[in-house]
């Protein structure tokens, strides 16, 4: 079983590792994770994450299942220090068009309405979304989101693909 606090490491595709750890278990969306700055070649204590600040700021994913499966695996449990649940915006779009509607601010609690235009002092924020595991390995090895939620977060608008028929 997944416990608060549990560190695992994460497969890379050039087969260095990442790491994370379990900080918080939201019961309406999900768990939350932090993932360490730190890539290795070799597996680590988990020690050596003790001064490691995060790679990017907490996201919601499919925890479980990537434990369940093997995908990740625990390697160890670490106190955690200073988490306070940070803050997500969301808003609904136009899939044809790429233009978002109303933004949203959840923190944790309730969604606070923010209006049609996402103000400046949000767009740094997590967009609201449970992350594959999948998806989590390719923001570490690349820094992309699986969708174009940084262009619609600091556009309010992103550019629809065109389907192929």
């Amino acid at each position: 079983m997944v416990k608060i606090g549990d560190v695992f490491e994460i497969p890379l595709s050039d087969g260095s590792f990442a790491y994370g750890q379990f900080v918080f278990k939201d019961s309406k969306i999900g768990p939350l994770i932090q993932i360490f700055d730190l890539i290795s070649k070799n597996k680590i204590n988990i020690e050596q994450l003790g001064s490691v600040g995060s790679l990017f700021p907490p996201i919601i994913t499919g925890l479980f299942a990537a434990i369940r499966t093997g995908m990740w695996k625990i390697i160890g449990r670490k106190a955690i220090k200073g988490f306070v649940y940070p803050n997500f915006v969301s808003t609904f779009f136009d899939d044809r068009t790429g233009k978002a509607g109303v933004w949203f601010l959840w923190n944790g609690k309730e969604s606070i309405r923010l209006g049609s235009r996402l103000p400046d002092e949000y767009k740094k924020l997590e967009y609201l979304m449970v992350w594959s595991p999948q998806d989590v390995v390719k923001r570490i090895e690349t820094g992309e989101y699986p969708f174009p939620y940084r262009e619609l977060i600091q556009n309010n608008k992103f550019q629809p693909k065109v389907k192929q028929i």
